[in-house]
């Protein structure tokens, strides 16, 4: 586990509460490390605070799509394509029609 990692961009994160980047990576590194409960309270609080940081919609529908929350991840994927249209942002935007298009066909397999 990379707890250095952690502790580091905790303290920028103090330093300033607002920086959404600083709270993306955080959100990211917990992911990496399996504290998935915390990771998703970084993404849930980068969101409520950045609603327009698109990258933040596609990593947060993966930890969703990963824990098996399929109508979650396609929730986040739809809303991140709407930011990412929103600010024009084409590179999110594709990702997250790919990884839409991916959630449903596991949908549909689920459903067979």
């Amino acid at each position: 586990m990379n707890h250095t990692r952690i502790e580091q961009l905790q303290a920028f994160l103090m330093a300033d509460p607002e920086d959404a980047f600083t709270r993306f990576a955080l959100a990211i590194e917990y992911f990496k490390v399996g504290d998935i409960a915390t990771s998703e309270k970084e993404f849930v609080e980068l969101l409520r605070k950045h609603p327009d940081y698109s990258g933040a919609y596609y990593h947060y529908g993966k930890l969703a799509q990963e824990q098996g929350r399929l109508d979650a991840a396609a929730k986040l994927y739809t809303d991140g394509i709407d930011v990412s249209r929103k600010i024009n942002d084409l590179h999110s935007l594709r990702e997250m029609q790919q990884a839409l298009h991916e959630v449903i066909e596991l949908k549909d397999e689920n459903d067979l």
